[in-house]
């Protein structure tokens, strides 16, 4: 069984000057290895926002992101995987990382000003994830995730041609890939490990046709398909699902929502 989602969130048409449009789709997810899901999730929902999801104590909604916890052990940090760190920005950056820093984070960079983009900080989330704390007053909650690759050019046209997006700097500064749900790609420079090593297990864009979308991606080299489409039943409704491998190791789910799931 596959699902029907009609919405002009989910999958929107974009042209850059002189090029064929090329299918869009809205970002989803990003799935992450904790221990305990509930307890995590429920830090998340305290310290970040958002709100429970899909009838579920073990993932929240921030905007139209869902940050999403898997049980498991014996994962390495994110910093240095393929997906290095996640990006959230709040209103004070000075309130919030006392707050992430009281609740068990451990700050790595101390808020700074970085001249032509925003005031920014990094701090660890108690499970080993990296996070970046920015004020971005013109884009709060889920602001970015931050790939690393050895080449960023060529990853970053992986991501272009197989999830579309507007290729576009961030504030003229940085180089990225803006997706529905006001979503940041970034990538930056450096050897990555697999995702599957680190606590960031891999990152989701929503597709409306699932078993078209695989196969198209299907008929591209560059493209391994990990796992055919399959069902799923959830409290709130039914969703299929796919992964990919991604450049660098990155695992890469697509995901079909029923049409009243947000």
């Amino acid at each position: 069984m596959r699902l029907g989602f009609a919405s002009l969130l989910a999958t929107v048409l974009f042209a850059g000057a002189g090029a064929a449009q090329s299918e869009t789709l809205l970002y989803d997810h990003v799935h992450m290895i904790v221990p305990d899901p509930q307890e995590a999730a429920q830090w998340y929902q305290e310290h970040i926002g958002g709100e429970f999801v899909d009838g579920r104590d073990d993932r929240i909604l921030v905007g139209t992101t869902r940050v999403m916890f898997i049980q498991g052990e014996d994962r390495n940090p994110s910093e240095g995987s393929a997906v290095d760190h996640l990006g959230f920005s709040f209103t004070d950056l000075d309130a919030k990382v006392s707050e992430l820093e009281a609740a068990g984070a451990e700050v790595t960079t101390a808020p700074r000003d970085v001249e032509g983009l925003f005031r920014l900080a990094f701090v660890n989330d108690p499970w080993g994830t990296r996070l970046e704390i920015v004020e971005d007053p013109q884009h709060l909650g889920f602001h970015h995730i931050h790939l690393r690759a050895p080449d960023p050019d060529a990853t970053f046209a992986w991501y272009h041609e197989q999830f579309g997006g507007v290729r576009t700097s961030l504030r003229g500064r940085l180089d990225g890939i803006l997706y529905p749900g006001n979503v940041w790609l970034l990538i930056q420079s450096g050897d990555a490990t697999p995702t599957q090593e680190g606590t960031i297990d891999h990152i989701g864009w929503r597709a409306l046709d699932l078993d078209e979308k695989v196969e198209e991606l299907r008929a591209k080299e560059e493209v391994t398909i990990e796992t055919e489409p399959r069902d799923m039943t959830l409290p709130n409704g039914e969703i299929s699902f796919s992964y990919v491998t991604g450049p660098n190791g990155a695992r890469v789910e697509l995901v079909q929502r029923a049409p009243d799931m947000r």
